[in-house]
């Protein structure tokens, strides 16, 4: 009796453990991020920073995954040359701008900035990017606060790019938003420069825009 009892046990092992393979076979996955990144559900992605492709790393997730891999992932830099070069940038991004800066007092505004202040589109963005960059590789982008990086990010999956993800909050990060503090209104929270990362005002002339001579 208690051998037919053990043997009865057994199988119900059996069939149970392959059950559970079956299961996880016929399961879908989620999807995989490349190392380093995790995932951000949309509410903790300023709606500014928001993309048609959905991908976004935080700074400290970008400079891991830059590490790990410096050929496979490129950090793409959309602010101007004037912010890369005065502002200050990350030593291994490359500066391709995807707007001009344009002020016209009876103009439209970006939100976000003064009155009559907006920018143009860089033309010669996406065929600039294609130069640059293999078309395979992972292309982390980084704008002053996130906004004209989701811009780039949706302009470069329309190319057909599809790895590319936002750095969320940018190079410089959010404004101070403390009346009561010295630093109100001051690009002081979040990004990378506020989060203690590595950054430079040298510059590699290989990484640096040149505009197209007409």
């Amino acid at each position: 009796m208690m051998r037919f009892v053990v043997l009865m046990a057994a199988l119900a092992v059996t069939v149970l453990t392959a059950s559970s393979l079956l299961t996880a076979r016929q399961s879908p996955q989620p999807a995989r991020t490349p190392a380093g990144a995790t995932a951000h559900p949309g509410r903790q992605v300023p709606e500014s920073n928001r993309t048609s492709l959905g991908l976004y790393v935080t700074p400290q997730e970008a400079y891991a995954m830059w590490k790990a891999s410096p050929k496979g992932v490129q950090i793409l830099d959309v602010r101007t040359f004037e912010e890369y070069i005065f502002v200050g940038h990350v030593e291994a991004a490359r500066n391709i701008p995807v707007l001009f800066p344009r002020f016209d007092p009876k103009g439209p505004s970006v939100p976000g900035r003064p009155p009559g202040c907006s920018g143009e589109p860089n033309p010669d963005f996406i065929a600039k990017v294609r130069e640059a960059i293999d078309p395979g590789a992972t292309i982390l982008v980084m704008c002053s606060t996130g906004g004209r990086g989701a811009m780039a990010v949706n302009l470069l999956a329309k190319a057909g790019f599809t790895k590319v993800y936002n750095i969320v909050n940018g190079f410089e990060g959010d404004r101070v938003n403390d009346p009561g503090s010295v630093y109100n209104g001051k690009h002081m929270r979040n990004g990378w420069i506020n989060n203690g990362l590595p950054w430079t005002y040298d510059f590699d002339p290989d990484l640096m825009w040149v505009a197209p001579r007409k």
